[in-house]
């Protein structure tokens, strides 16, 4: 199968084989678990399934599940944790009660938890023993772990290995994405339209460039005195609506205006790590354990400048405009021109009304031999539940999800296809109609619709998926999608960092302070 996509880095590298087992023999759980009949009528079972998205992505896996009823006759009980690490922690905290779901989203260092816990089931024997279900797939077309991008695979085969170091394939990926900066349109093509501005304001490519755009900024809004008041084209239409809005000094923090901000701390504290140079995490395979590597020059390199950016009112947070997680709000209402957050939640930054246009480009970076992204989005897991009919009928559910109807997940809620038939070789649906044909659209299709939509919920979405086409997946862009090595105990490591560059920016710890710190409070993951 031809490849489309550059490799995602798994930082540090991991050794091993592709080669799968090709007997029951080679599994060492249960037999109930790898003994299956997958011809069996599964019409009528029922199963239950658990994500962490939020509403409007629930609202769209809420269609699909109701086709999946519709055509294979499975009920699917679906509940949301509201996020990926709720998620987590409701699996884990059912593990002991076996009360956990047939079929559960989540990233690999959540299946290094589940292999812990000892609840998740080895996917290569269903591969190895699928069978075509005509309910959904068309005729000659099966489903094979090879079907999907071999960047999403990696990550689902790094984290348990047999006795001679051969990866288990413990998920298949569903939705996926990853960061971009989504910017203010309307103003930078204000700025790029006067000789004055055009070579000082425009979307920065690297955090340097950001430095003096952000502060080319500041300057323009101050020296102009645009702050409390509109900026308006030659044409009288609104570029920036400062009525409510003051400069970075202003008492009230929830009306400060700054150019650029960041969403998620821990991909901010982790890509910043990278991008310097420097290491995250590292995972043994001797003693199979994961420990922190992140004390380093290159660390406090890279953290000293975003300290420097922080204080001079360039970057911010959501925290400082009141924002628990995201920095849509403050975009939207012009208290930044700037955004930094996952490519499957720009439809969050779309604006009621069309204030102003929105457009995406690639995450800055810190030099061109580094420029580094970070790979997101869950994977779909089989626990160990259920009898032999409810599990065949959850691995149908994860083909349909991962492979035949992913086009139109995709298409709906900005992540991006799994393989290349959700993107371009099946139909939208891949399901079959009132008249009994396969629909004909595909994502592909979709994209290039999207782009000359009037739907500002459409275009943003295909300006980030064109941000991943052109850039992140282009040999010649030199872009390096990455995951760090999942582990038993990564999930609370990222967790904790998050917290490491608002403690910075506070001036509540130093640089130097906050390495040391959050070592001592993550003290079971240094390496003694």
């Amino acid at each position: 199968m031809k490849k489309p996509y550059k490799s995602i880095i798994l930082l540090p590298t991991i050794a091993m084989s592709t080669a799968l087992l090709s007997s029951c023999g080679g599994y060492q759980k249960n037999n109930f678990a790898y003994d299956l009949d997958f011809n069996v009528d599964v019409s009528g079972q029922k199963i239950k399934m658990w994500a962490g998205f939020g509403s409007s992505i629930n609202t769209v896996l809420d269609d699909v599940l109701e086709e999946f009823t519709r055509l294979t006759g499975v009920e699917v009980e679906y509940e949301s944790k509201s996020s990926y690490g709720d998620c987590l922690k409701a699996v884990s905290l059912a593990a002991t009660s076996g009360k956990y779901p047939h079929v559960v989203v989540g990233y690999p260092d959540h299946f290094a938890s589940y292999v812990k816990s000892d609840i998740i089931v080895r996917l290569d024997y269903y591969f190895e023993n699928d069978v075509h279900n005509p309910t959904f797939e068309p005729e000659g077309e099966s489903y094979k772990l090879s079907d999907f991008y071999s960047d999403y695979v990696v990550e689902n085969q790094s984290v348990e290995f047999d006795k001679d170091g051969n990866p288990y394939t413990l998920g298949v990926p569903f939705n996926k994405s990853t960061e971009v900066l989504v910017y203010n349109k309307t103003f930078f093509d204000y700025c790029a339209a006067r000789d004055d501005l055009k070579d000082k304001i425009f979307v920065p490519a690297t955090y340097a460039e950001l430095e003096t755009v952000g502060q080319n900024i500041l300057d323009f809004l101050k020296n102009n005195n645009i702050y409390g008041q509109k900026l308006l084209n030659d044409n009288g239409k609104t570029v920036l609506d400062l009525t409510d809005i003051r400069d970075p000094s202003f008492a009230d923090s929830t009306k400060r205006f700054k150019p650029f901000s960041y969403d998620s701390q821990a991909n901010l504290f982790i890509t910043n790590v990278r991008q310097n140079g420097g290491t995250y995490t590292v995972f043994d395979k001797a003693t199979k354990k994961g420990y922190l590597a992140f004390d380093s020059q290159e660390t406090r390199t890279g953290l000293t400048n975003l300290k420097s950016l922080y204080d001079k009112n360039i970057l911010g947070i959501p925290a400082d405009w009141g924002e628990a997680k995201y920095g849509s709000n403050p975009f939207k209402a012009f208290k930044t021109v700037m955004t930094l957050g996952s490519s499957a939640g720009v439809a969050n930054d779309t604006t009621a009304g069309n204030k102003f246009e929105i457009g995406c480009a690639p995450v800055p970076y810190v030099d061109a031999s580094r420029k580094y992204v970070i790979s997101q989005g869950a994977n779909l897991a089989l626990l160990d539940k259920g009898s032999r009919e409810q599990r065949v009928a959850a691995w149908q559910l994860i083909k349909f999800l991962s492979k035949y109807s992913n086009g139109y997940f995709c298409s709906q809620t900005g992540y991006y296809p799994t393989c290349p038939y959700a993107e371009k070789e099946g139909g939208m649906w891949a399901n079959i109609d009132p008249q009994g044909d396969f629909y004909e659209e595909d994502y592909t299709s979709w994209l290039e619709q999207a782009k000359e939509s009037y739907s500002t919920t459409d275009l943003i979405r295909a300006g980030a998926a064109m941000v991943n086409l052109d850039y992140y997946t282009k040999d010649s862009a030199n872009w390096i999608k990455f995951i760090d090595p999942p582990f038993s105990g990564s999930a609370d490591i990222r967790e904790t960092v998050a917290s490491i560059p608002p403690s910075i920016f506070t001036g509540e710890r130093t640089v130097d302070g906050a390495i040391k710190y959050f070592y001592s409070l993550m003290n079971d993951y240094v390496r003694k």
